[in-house]
């Protein structure tokens, strides 16, 4: 293999990971987006756009999921930032919000 057609290939490679980094992240936006941006309907009959009632859904989660969910979500905060801010791994800091937003997406349905 010559020097050049392995520097193609290596580059080919390093397009398709960034490619992939790149999916992968406009998909979690576009869920985050979505659950911030979805109309809740409530016994088929109104829409959930009440600050109260997004203010006693954030209330029902436990304290760290509901600072995580306010500060990443609401105010758009990193999630190196805030992860940083709690001493956590930033991984640790994904999974405690997707399951705090897991849980709010429960209670959107049940209610």
């Amino acid at each position: 293999m010559t020097e050049q057609s392995l520097e193609e290939k290596i580059r080919q490679q390093l397009k398709r990971s960034a490619w992939k980094l790149q999916y992968e992240a406009k998909k979690k936006y576009r869920m985050e987006i979505q659950f911030t941006n979805e109309k809740w309907d409530i016994g088929h009959t109104q829409e959930v756009d009440s600050q109260m009632f997004v203010e006693e859904l954030l209330n029902s989660l436990p304290e760290r999921e509901r600072f995580i969910i306010q500060q990443v979500v609401i105010e758009g905060r990193s999630e190196r930032e805030v992860a940083k801010r709690l001493e956590l791994s930033p991984s640790r800091l994904h999974a405690c919000k997707v399951q705090a937003l897991q849980r709010l997406r429960n209670k959107l349905v049940y209610a």
